[in-house]
């Protein structure tokens, strides 16, 4: 008979306490976090959020609608202040995420799971301020939002043409500027995917990423077809495609210089999560074959493979440290098929890498698929993608939108899958191609925070969720519901490690229940402020729910 083991915590603490702090939940061991100002400051915003309609520009409520909900802030306040719910902000410190397998793992061995956003600022000055208008902005203020919502990962952009805007020659200004955010986000605990970003190739044609001197269009005229992803059918952007994958010039070489650069000034960075080569692929659409929707196995062979073969040996040389994330074709997002390391195409030969992939319903690319259909397809083929190509998936890109439903689809999809995610985006950073422009809300339908600074508390609704980030174990699935605010977790435990638990506490004003069924349970259950830990052996079921 399975006995229940059953812990309960409340706004000020739980009921069994640990007698020692154990491994904070960014990896290592941790000391007992001090109390703080910012820690009391965390654990207000991760209190309210979800109670009020709208927020100001730092993410604190503008009304409550119960007093209720004042006792409990000022109640969570006073904890931190003494020490009691302080919110564990992880360190930088620590060794690298590394590739298992079909998983992040840590240096304990856990599987890592992240939840985050997008941080990519595609228009000039190419990466967000540290002051200014907070439609611009990503500061310690921004982290520690993200923090209190049970976020622990970005996907930093980056832009070509900013960190080369000429031949060979790389903006060290710029790299610095980028490092600065990197070691903000660390900082705060949160891990950074670095993405080389660009969208319809370039600023010429109404896109971003590649610097004029790379836009090689052999004097195409073009005029613009219509809204992102429209231009992608210009031949003048795809003939700058065809270009840069034949190192026309050398200017893939140079790409792949650009890339050892930013490697170089990351290595051994214990947070940089890896690099996301580059966005979405894409190929000369007049050039049929192999170019097509979707393209043949051809168009992989000749134009995205060679990239790949360069560029990932160069960044393994320029930093071992960390991994690196490639994508399959922009079509891949509606659910076409992943070919790379598939028969016809040769075996796959990096392993350790991960998978980039993203998730949008696009009638476009499948005319008369539904969206529901589309996202499923776009999972599986993740899912065998990663088994044949020996990497760890994670979702880089859905959302864009202001619908809950999608949203809570796709979310509810990557946790059947046992996949981390990264919604795009927090801000909409003036965002000149997103898909999000052609439907209600326009541009800005797809942020968290709107253009007047504003937390969008249904969205977040959806997306801040109680989820494993840290699974010492094997075998795990779990779901989460956003109306119940129940989370459900069935692993093989493994008792090297405690798993980790993010419990965001505005999910949880009242305190949370953690049932823990089975298995052979070595140590009790510490629950902090925003994370349970449980270390145990065996088959073991996981419930959380509201006090």
């Amino acid at each position: 008979m399975l006995i229940p083991w059953t812990i309960t915590t409340r706004p000020c603490a739980s009921v069994i306490q640990r007698p020692a702090w154990p491994s904070g939940p960014c990896g290592a061991a941790a000391a007992e976090p001090a109390p703080s100002s910012v820690a009391a400051a965390t654990i207000a915003s991760s209190l309210t959020l979800i109670d009020a309609s709208r927020a100001d520009d730092s993410g604190e409520p503008v009304s409550l609608r119960h007093v209720r909900r004042r006792r409990h802030l000022a109640l969570a306040v006073a904890c931190a202040v003494a020490g009691l719910a302080t919110a564990a902000v992880p360190s930088a410190a620590g060794a690298p995420l590394r590739v298992r397998g079909t998983h992040l793992v840590d240096s304990q061995g856990r599987t890592v799971i992240l939840h985050g956003v997008n941080v990519v600022y595609k228009p000039a000055p190419y990466l967000p301020a540290r002051t200014g208008p907070q439609r611009n902005r990503f500061d310690a203020r921004d982290v520690r939002r993200l923090r209190a919502w049970g976020f622990d990962a970005i996907r930093l952009g980056i832009t070509w043409k900013a960190l080369m805007p000429r031949p060979g020659v790389v903006n060290r200004a710029y790299l610095r500027r980028l490092l600065a955010v990197v070691r903000l986000a660390e900082r705060g605990g949160l891990y950074v995917l670095l993405d080389m970003h660009q969208d319809e190739w370039s600023e010429r044609f109404g896109g971003n990423g590649a610097p004029d001197w790379a836009t090689l269009d052999d004097g195409i005229p073009f005029a613009s077809l219509g809204p992102h992803p429209l231009n992608y059918f210009s031949q003048a952007v795809g003939r700058s495609f065809t270009n840069f994958y034949d190192d026309r010039g050398g200017i893939r070489t140079r790409f792949v210089g650009a890339w050892a650069a930013v490697a170089r000034a990351v290595r051994g960075h214990g947070r940089v999560l890896g690099f996301d080569l580059f966005n979405e692929p894409s190929c000369e659409l007049q050039v049929d074959p192999p170019c097509h929707l979707p393209p043949f196995a051809d168009a992989y062979r000749r134009w995205i493979l060679p990239l790949y073969s360069q560029l990932i040996p160069a960044l393994r040389r320029a930093d071992p440290t960390h991994p690196s994330a490639y994508e399959e074709g922009l079509q891949t997002d509606a659910g076409d098929p992943m070919l790379i390391g598939r028969p016809p195409l040769p075996r796959w030969p990096f392993a350790g890498t991960i998978l980039s992939h993203h998730v949008y319903c696009t009638p476009l690319v499948r005319p008369g698929v539904p969206c529901p259909r589309q996202e499923l397809d776009a999972f599986a083929q993740a899912r065998a993608a990663v088994r044949r190509n020996r990497a760890a998936p994670l979702l880089t890109e859905f959302g864009a939108t202001d619908d809950l439903a999608t949203l809570r689809r796709v979310a509810d999809l990557a946790d059947a899958g046992g996949e981390g995610w990264l919604y795009w985006q927090y801000k909409t950073y003036g965002d000149p191609t997103t898909s999000a422009s052609s439907g209600p809300g326009g541009a800005d339908a797809e942020s968290i925070v709107d253009t007047s600074g504003h937390v969008k508390a249904a969205k977040l609704g959806v997306l801040s969720r109680a989820f494993p980030e840290r699974i010492s174990g094997s075998a795990a699935h779990w779901s989460y519901d956003d109306r119940t605010r129940q989370l459900r977790l069935r692993y093989v435990a493994s008792r090297r490690a405690d798993t980790v638990l993010v419990l965001p506490r505005a999910l949880y004003p009242d305190g949370a229940g953690v049932e823990v069924l089975g298995g052979r349970r070595e140590t009790t259950t510490d629950v902090r402020s925003g994370f349970a830990l449980i270390r145990a052996a065996g088959r073991v079921s996981v419930r959380v729910a509201p006090r």
